[in-house]
């Protein structure tokens, strides 16, 4: 099992996917992953790397801190 912090971030990325629309397959185009790879993201079953969560806050057009809020600060 992961720690905590890999599931709250998998749920704030599939959050914020959700609201804007856009499938598993979207998000993964746009950040350059597999389906299979924001499928485990958000699932808590796989570590999101550092240089990734860049991926994420770029394609959510918004900024790590953003993305991070409420999990560490």
């Amino acid at each position: 099992m992961l720690e905590p912090v890999y599931r709250q971030i998998g749920a704030r990325v599939q959050s914020i996917r959700e609201t804007l629309g856009w499938t598993q397959e979207d998000l993964a185009k746009k950040v350059g992953l597999t389906r299979t790879s924001i499928t485990n993201f958000e699932a808590g079953r796989q570590r999101i790397l550092l240089h990734d969560t860049e991926k994420f806050a770029k394609a959510f057009d918004t900024e790590l801190r953003h993305l991070f809020r409420g999990i560490w600060w």
